[in-house]
């Protein structure tokens, strides 16, 4: 009896965990670990309301590009408490767009055009960017960026645009970086047109060049913000962490590897910066 309890009980966990990784929750928590990095650095007081406004936004727009299929073509789509889960961030996320800055409204917008083209197609019987050549990696990069730095610096009434280059390189070179195992993952599932940079350069490249960016990336934030600083000493810790998932990822492995782990790096890099900006100061 206790061996049945057992079961339904492990089994219960396990599809909370499905969803809570489906259902885009995990990954909007890292998009806003990176934006209260950037916020930390920009502003004098940590927003929650924007901090709750970049999670809700995150968890519309990858529901989105996931599901815009079954959305529109069939009345099967997932499950219904994702629909209403996104559906009432979307509107959390609407109330709270109508207090950001003008500027930080306008990012959002080329945001949420980008997501669209994401998903949909230009016009009838085209592709979507999604799916287009090599057109994946810089889509998301750029939409990354546009949320967790773009947003954070402009509701700074002072925009510091020299703060705002820097954080895009950091963050650009992590974003691109963790998407690579997601790439080597799907290797044998993608479709060859898509050029993505495993089928273009092959695995073991694609590892080097993940290592050199990844240096480059410390280096940088070293230089620019200091090696012993809060900062720098996150980011290379973090950097260093996802270089190892990197390094062991391969082709057809656990979803769980890609979707929870190497999707967490922000969310521990976020608390390497907080830890250390406790410690230090």
């Amino acid at each position: 009896m206790r061996i049945f309890r057992y079961l339904r009980v492990k089994k219960l966990i396990k599809k909370l965990f499905d969803f809570y990784i489906k259902s885009s929750i995990h990954v909007a928590l890292s998009v806003v670990a990176l934006g209260y990095m950037s916020m930390s650095l920009a502003l004098e007081n940590v927003n929650i309301s924007l901090l709750i406004f970049i999670f809700s936004s995150a968890i519309v727009a990858y529901n989105f590009t996931k599901y815009f299929a079954s959305i529109s073509f069939t009345k099967r789509f997932f499950k219904q408490v994702v629909f209403w889960l996104t559906l009432t961030a979307f509107l959390l996320s609407l109330f709270l767009f109508l207090q950001l800055t003008l500027l930080a409204q306008f990012i959002v917008l080329i945001g949420g055009i980008l997501v669209g083209l994401y998903s949909v197609p230009f016009k009838a019987n085209s592709e979507n960017l999604r799916n287009s050549k090599g057109g994946k990696i810089y889509l998301v990069i750029f939409s990354w960026i546009l949320l967790t730095v773009g947003v954070p610096l402009t509701m700074n009434p002072t925009f510091n645009g020299v703060l705002f280059i820097k954080l895009i390189l950091i963050q650009g070179i992590y974003i691109l970086v963790a998407i690579l195992p997601f790439d080597i993952r799907d290797l044998n599932i993608d479709e060859s047109r898509l050029q993505t940079l495993p089928q273009r350069l092959g695995i073991r490249k694609v590892k080097q060049l993940g290592g050199f960016l990844l240096t480059l990336g410390a280096l940088f934030c070293g230089l620019s913000f200091g090696f012993f600083s809060p900062l720098g000493l996150s980011t290379v810790l973090s950097f260093v962490l996802l270089a190892l998932f990197l390094f062991f990822c391969q082709p057809n492995q656990s979803p769980y590897y890609t979707s929870f782990w190497v999707e967490a790096i922000p969310i521990f890099w976020a608390l390497f910066f907080i830890y250390l900006l406790n410690f230090i100061d």
